[in-house]
């Protein structure tokens, strides 16, 4: 009797009411029967469980990517006997798989599932950092970097696409963010294990210690990420079958025509025959420049100081929390005010201004090229956040999801092998001509942000004109709008 009970407070299913809808008359959002309280009641549950771990799991990421800065200020390059250049070699063809196995990896993870490929990718870069340790020559060290990037390449994307599957488009840019802050908290971090790790007496060089400990961490959290991850909210023991029938119901009002599809090769590859596609492909190359600058080569920046190594690296620490807290901010007010465009053009504005200055200043002014490195950092992480968060909301399908945040982080990774062949060591320590080319694609990257964010506004304005309506993305169900833009009632999340 109690479970007749339990089934009979389940409402009807949605979809069963809103799928194929195009006339503005059959939009019924009471069809999704439940309360405020009810959703917001599971997003807490599903913060407390999900949060904490993605946390952790993208600041062992972001603390791979950025140790080897730090590895270099400790004299890496010098202990393996790095050609000219080989600094930037190294970078370079960690990017190449990084790049380019990054679609392959989000498909890999649309086919099998997140559950599999997310510690998997973990334990593979932790293993490959570990190794790193004990590499004895340039050449070795090529290899692992290589392997390395094969093994991140598909993480953050599928991270992102993860959380599509759990929060709705007006939550999704504080859940991102707060995982995310990682890649520039993840600076700060690795600016402090350093300063302790190259002050210890060892045998070993102090970078061979950081790799150690840092691949050792990751290893471990890998296994438990596995363990505690919940992978659906259909098999979240945490939600009740009420609960469970909510959560779907939130994603199919504000989030996916569908939950838990197959894989679908044709739906997977059809976002490249959206014109709009290329222009975010273009905006993701732009920023993408901009967080390998302030990811790899803030510390080099800092470097044009002169002080020590220990101090170099202290320094780093400030403006990568400043850098955190602005993105926590700006994540917030973009999902408070359901607006992604001018938040994200404010973020490109910060590093503009941030290399503006660097290269008006002489090297012997400390004080204002140190600001300058703070709105750098800035601008330098928010992008990543609210970008993917910008064409997720855009796009109503999983697959199509998967494949834009995939093909977008390659060319965004793609940036980091722009910053890396331009920041050459004979460009320091003013770094003038590095500079210069980052706050040009950076200015072509602002006209592109305001140039869609204002075709997507007048578009939702003549949609609205043309029904006789004032309606916004949220006004909509995403349930009825498989076909994407073509119908008509769907509106663009700008």
């Amino acid at each position: 009797m109690a479970d007749l009970e339990k089934t009979a407070s389940v409402p009807p299913k949605a979809h069963d009411t809103q799928q194929h809808v195009q006339e503005v008359g059959d939009v019924d959002l009471s069809a999704y029967d439940y309360t405020e309280e009810e959703s917001r009641r599971i997003v807490r549950k599903l913060d407390w469980h999900i949060l904490p771990f993605i946390w952790w799991c993208y600041l062992f990421n972001s603390l791979d990517r950025s140790n080897v800065s730090n590895a270099k200020s400790d004299g890496m390059t010098t202990d393996l006997h790095f050609p000219t250049n080989g600094y930037a070699l190294m970078l370079t063809l960690f990017y190449i798989p990084f790049c380019t196995l990054v679609v392959p990896g989000v498909m890999l993870t649309r086919k099998v599932g997140p559950r599999w490929t997310i510690p998997g990718y973990m334990v593979g870069w932790a293993t490959m950092c570990m190794i790193n340790a004990g590499s004895s020559n340039f050449a070795g060290t090529l290899v692992v970097r290589l392997l390395l990037g094969a093994f991140e390449a598909g993480f953050a994307a599928s991270l992102i696409f993860y959380l599509t599957t759990f929060y709705t488009r007006g939550e999704l840019g504080k859940r991102i963010a707060a995982f995310y802050s990682c890649n520039a908290l993840s600076g700060a971090f690795s600016g402090l294990i350093a300063y302790g790790v190259f002050q210890m007496e060892s045998k070993l060089w102090g970078w061979q210690i950081l790799f150690l400990i840092e691949g050792a961490f990751t290893f471990a959290f890998a296994i438990l990420t596995g363990i505690m991850l919940p992978w659906s909210t259909e098999k979240a023991s945490f939600l009740t079958d009420r609960e469970k029938e909510v959560a779907r119901m939130r994603i199919l009002k504000d989030g996916s025509t569908a939950v838990n599809t197959e894989f679908d090769m044709h739906k997977f590859f059809s976002p490249l025959r959206d014109w709009k596609f290329y222009v975010f492909a273009g905006i993701a190359l732009c920023y993408g420049v901009a967080a390998s600058v302030g990811g790899n080569f803030l510390t080099q920046i800092i470097g044009r100081f002169g002080y020590s190594t220990v101090k170099t690296n202290l320094f780093t620490v400030a403006p990568y929390v400043c850098g955190t807290i602005v993105l926590l901010v700006t994540s917030y007010s973009s999902d408070r005010f359901r607006e992604r465009g001018l938040h994200l053009a404010s973020a490109l504005v910060f590093v503009i201004i941030g290399c503006i200055i660097l290269i008006a200043l002489p090297v012997s002014n400390k004080s204002a090229a140190y600001f300058a490195t703070f709105l750098i950092t800035f601008g330098a992480f928010t992008p990543s956040v609210l970008f993917h968060t910008w064409h997720q909301c855009n796009d109503p399908t999983e697959d199509g999801r998967a494949f834009r945040v995939g093909a977008f982080t390659f060319l965004a990774n793609m940036g980091g092998i722009v910053s890396a062949n331009v920041f050459l060591d004979k460009w320091s320590p003013h770094y003038v001509i590095p500079l210069s080319i980052t706050c040009a694609l950076e200015a072509v990257g602002l006209v592109l942000i305001l140039g869609l964010r204002t075709w997507m506004w007048a578009d939702n304005k003549r949609r609205n004109k043309a029904q006789g309506v004032n309606w916004q993305s949220k006004d909509v169900p995403t349930e009825a709008l498989a076909d994407g833009p073509k119908n008509p009632l769907f509106r663009h999340f700008y």
